[in-house]
């Protein structure tokens, strides 16, 4: 492994545009369930195998239907399709079951969207056998360590700026069960902040409950409470006076209202990769992969582990040292252990021993098995 050690000036764009996608957004649904099913294929390969066998359910598209809607309700007129879509071993003592899959990932959706009724959605699971060079690249261990099956690479930068944190507290917040109960709101919920010649704006799209608003009145009681949430979060990161919309395309005769809580329903489409990076946000001003974490294989896809190895390097540095922020890059090789990258680019903020940030780096990378865990049961924040 090469390591390089870089100081920059600390993160503080003059001009910062950061967006998030919630999670009732078609492009989140699409890296949520996909994710779901990599955890899932995982969990059951090591059950029954001893290992996490070649899988990589990354692909995934949600086709949208059409609604006719309006103040009081409405009516499906197309629903909806999920389509899950990936490799997964088959040759092993356990199986995936594609089509009992399609089942429990359709109630996974419905979950996820509390307001959606089973006509709404059709799901589909289509799983073919892995490639023979890429499952054997995968299953072939040197001293243990499992091979990259790709050569790719990762950039972490942390911690979060003023807006950063503030773009992802807000969708968080508004789409919390806590403040859906208090407000008829739906989970496709999209906030875009900039920071322009000293002005801080937040921008967010948050769907309406059809079926909970009468009227346009009643609809715009909601948008304003919604709004002054939006003023109250973002003062605390970002100061008074923060320049805050919602809604901001509704005219006289349309405004967004939702069924099932997601545009999904009436003509926005989804796919995985589209959606928020590593790390929950999408982030021009920060170097970032366009790498898609979600429904990779949490073993030997560097595309996904090599993030989650970069976040527990920054944390460790802000931890351990003088280190105030960092950015991690890392190289994969294809067939080279997943503990020993081609290369590792440390970008930091202070001061700290090169010989510390060796250590740390190396130690994190031979945790290849508590990365796999932990990305297993969901520690990182993916998208």
């Amino acid at each position: 492994m090469k390591l390089s050690i870089t100081k920059r000036a600390p993160y503080a764009p003059p001009v910062e545009f950061v967006e998030r996608k919630g999670v009732g957004h078609p492009d989140t649904i699409c890296d949520h369930l996909a994710e779901e099913l990599a955890r899932e294929l995982a969990t059951e390969y090591l059950a029954h195998t001893g290992a996490v066998q070649h899988f990589n359910v990354d692909k995934a598209i949600l086709a949208a239907g059409s609604v006719e809607i309006g103040f009081g309700g409405g009516k499906h007129i197309r629903p909806s399709r999920l389509v899950l879509v990936g490799k997964a071993d088959s040759l092993q003592d356990w199986r995936p079951d594609p089509e009992a899959l399609a089942e429990k990932y359709k109630g996974k959706l419905l979950a996820l969207l509390p307001q959606a009724t089973p006509e709404a959605f059709q799901v589909e699971v289509w799983l073919n056998q892995s490639s023979a060079d890429l499952a054997s690249v995968v299953t072939t261990r040197e001293a243990d360590v499992p091979l990259a099956n790709d050569t790719s690479f990762a950039a972490v930068s942390l911690p979060r700026s003023p807006l950063e944190r503030t773009v992802f507290d807000v969708e968080e917040t508004l789409n919390s069960s806590d403040f859906r109960d208090q407000l008829p709101i739906g989970r496709d919920i999209k906030v875009m902040g900039a920071k322009v010649d000293g002005a801080n704006h937040v921008t967010v799209a948050c769907p309406v409950l059809a079926t909970a608003v009468a009227n346009r009145r009643e609809y715009d009681d909601v948008v304003a409470a919604v709004e002054t949430a939006v003023q109250r979060i973002a003062k605390e990161d970002l100061g008074p006076g923060v320049d805050v919309k919602v809604n901001q395309a509704d005219q006289e005769q349309s405004v967004y209202l939702t069924l099932t809580g997601t545009s999904a329903e009436a003509g926005d489409d989804g796919q995985v990769g589209r959606g928020n990076r590593f790390g929950g946000l999408i982030t021009p001003y920060r170097p970032m992969s366009l790498e898609a974490s979600a429904g990779k294989n949490p073993a030997a896809h560097v595309g996904k582990t090599y993030h989650a190895v970069a976040a527990d390097i920054a944390a460790r540095l802000a931890a351990e040292t003088a280190v105030s922020e960092s950015t991690l890059r890392l190289l994969s090789s294809i067939g080279r252990p997943v503990a020993d990258p081609e290369a590792v680019h440390v970008e930091l903020v202070g001061d700290a021993d090169p010989l510390q940030i060796r250590s740390i780096v190396e130690e994190c990378l031979a945790d290849w098995r508590g990365v796999r865990d932990r990305l297993i049961a969901g520690h990182y924040q993916l998208y």
